[in-house]
């Protein structure tokens, strides 16, 4: 079985997640994002979030606002994780996925042809 990674989340040096999931098939995200508008509005937030494709969830660890001079930072980490705050089921279901993967194969295949030997 291999090493399942995940990560660790320090915000100004303090611990708030050890994030992962000990499943064979896991999306696991740790982002940073800014935004300012137009209309003056800005948006600066880190979340960490994933995707549980066994269970077919959308889980949640954390997320918070940032500020000037935060200081963020991630390691790679073996478990043991911690839990998700959250679970939410998808909803997009396991057949509509088949779908949708099934029709951008195609797609590509025919797009490819000429290339594929």
């Amino acid at each position: 079985m291999d090493k399942k990674l995940g990560l660790k989340v320090k915000v100004n040096g303090n611990l708030v997640t050890n994030a992962g999931l000990d499943t064979d098939d896991y999306v696991l995200i740790g982002n940073v994002t800014f935004a300012e508008r137009n209309n003056g509005s800005k948006d600066f937030t880190l979340n960490v979030t994933g995707m549980d494709g066994e269970q077919n969830d959308h889980v949640y660890w954390y997320g918070t606002k940032l500020k000037e001079g935060d200081a963020i930072t991630f390691e790679v980490i073996e478990a043991p994780f911690d839990d998700p705050k959250t679970r939410t089921k998808s909803d997009i279901d396991q057949e509509a996925r088949i779908k949708s993967k099934l029709e951008n194969y195609y797609h590509l295949k025919e797009k490819l042809k000429d290339h594929i030997k």
